[in-house]
């Protein structure tokens, strides 16, 4: 299982949410009833500051009663195989039967490219989230990923095919060409009618994914690198000798 995967009662994990590894706090059978205590006891704790002195005995009993009886009369209104894990990023929660995700749907995908744009990523965490109920739909979604990555790299983003036919032209690598044709055909089909049944090739969707994350990393992630690491080691006046030489 890989590290960051959601695995019941792991104190930290890949949030399907927010995509982000955080904190959980988890919710079961064992410590509901303290935590549903502490809470009461908490609030009338706090109470008793504000009403007179002849009360506090009362509330003083009742915080006893909830320390003998309540635990064992509260367990039994939480089902054994269930649970609920908060995440502390978002807030957001997963519902765990018998050990397993029942929500979000879980599926393995990987978070998206860190040096995609903002908006390209909430596409491919929407796309994520819906693959397991809508396969055609996070293929769309990708689509329209890609066509915004295209514009992130300086093309118009409005044609998808014209956008790779002028990176071909500029000497794009075949691999990287046929990366984004396999998402801009298939995501064609998602949106009209077509020769690719997503719905019963949910392999085919799936691996878009790691398409998108693959084009993202060679078209922004590794030149942005070699770039970096260009201007760090070749000193200034190479670099302007090297200019000079290429014109």
């Amino acid at each position: 299982m890989p590290k960051n995967t959601p695995h019941f009662k792991s104190s930290k994990f890949q949030c399907p949410h927010c995509r982000v590894v955080s904190q959980q706090r988890w919710f079961d059978e064992n410590n509901a009833s303290s935590k549903v205590k502490s809470i009461i006891t908490d609030s009338f704790l706090d109470y008793r500051k504000r009403i007179n002195h002849f009360a506090q005995g009362h509330i003083e009993k009742f915080i006893g009663e909830l320390d003998d009886n309540f635990s064992q009369q509260y367990r039994q209104f939480i089902p054994s195989n269930f649970a609920i894990a908060t995440c502390e990023s978002c807030s957001d929660i997963t519902i765990w039967v018998n050990k397993e995700i029942i929500y979000p749907k879980k599926t393995s995908i990987d978070a998206p490219n860190d040096d995609l744009s903002g908006d390209i990523k909430s596409l491919y965490n929407e796309a994520a989230t819906i693959f397991i109920d809508s396969p055609k739909g996070s293929t769309a979604l990708l689509r329209l990923a890609l066509q915004m990555l295209l514009k992130q790299i300086g093309k118009e983003g409005k044609n998808i095919n014209n956008d790779i036919k002028e990176l071909v032209s500029e000497g794009l690598s075949p691999k990287i060409q046929q990366a984004l044709d396999l998402l801009r055909v298939v995501g064609n089909n998602a949106v009209h009618p077509g020769q690719i049944n997503l719905d019963d090739n949910k392999d085919v969707a799936l691996k878009l994914f790691h398409i998108l994350n693959f084009t993202a990393d060679e078209l922004i992630t590794k030149p942005k690198e070699l770039g970096a690491l260009y201007n760090d080691v070749v000193p200034e006046n190479t670099i302007e000798h090297i200019n000079q030489r290429d014109g």
